[in-house]
């Protein structure tokens, strides 16, 4: 009888979450010299929607963690244009996550949350509105040693019941 009970339980909460019904996490890729960023959505076991960044880093890039406290300028950084249909839930999940050192290179004298290696980052959503739309946003931060400020514009449709990211040129 529990069984039966929980059975039902799951079934009625993997239903009722949202009306979207599926979520192409085909994304987009973006290919620079000092990293490749890919950006899609994810529907997790328990139903959660997530919107994925997994940076991959090359030529001994670097850059400073979300988790980062303070002013510190240039730390990564994500946000969203409109919130009326659909906004950021929680914090930000970094994996692996960074680790205060000392940074490399010229930041040898300075210790900080220095993201070092290829690093995912998991941002659940909050989706709000059942009706189709697009918002805007964009993920920024500076990428060391280069020393330049990377804006990465991007969009979240939801289009006939299919939430997707897919590439923007206007943040």
């Amino acid at each position: 009888m529990n069984k039966l009970i929980l059975f039902a339980l799951l079934l009625f909460t993997t239903s009722n979450n949202y009306n979207l019904n599926k979520i192409e996490n085909t994304g987009v890729s973006i290919v620079e010299s000092e990293y490749t960023t890919h950006i899609y959505i994810e529907r997790t076991w328990n139903n959660q929607v997530n919107l994925v960044v997994k940076l991959e880093l090359k030529n001994d890039s670097h850059f400073i963690s979300p988790y980062e406290p303070g002013d510190a300028k240039g730390k990564f950084y994500m946000d969203l244009g409109s919130y009326k249909d659909i906004n950021f839930e929680g914090k930000i999940i970094e994996s692996p996550r960074a680790i205060k050192k000392y940074g490399p290179n010229a930041f040898e004298n300075e210790k900080a949350f220095w993201v070092t290696e290829d690093t995912t980052y998991k941002q659940p959503l909050n989706i709000i509105s059942d009706n189709d739309f697009e918002v805007f946003g964009r993920i920024k931060f500076v990428i060391e040693p280069k020393c330049t400020l990377e804006e990465i514009p991007f969009s979240i449709v939801s289009e006939n019941g299919v939430l997707k990211v897919v590439e923007s040129d206007k943040c």
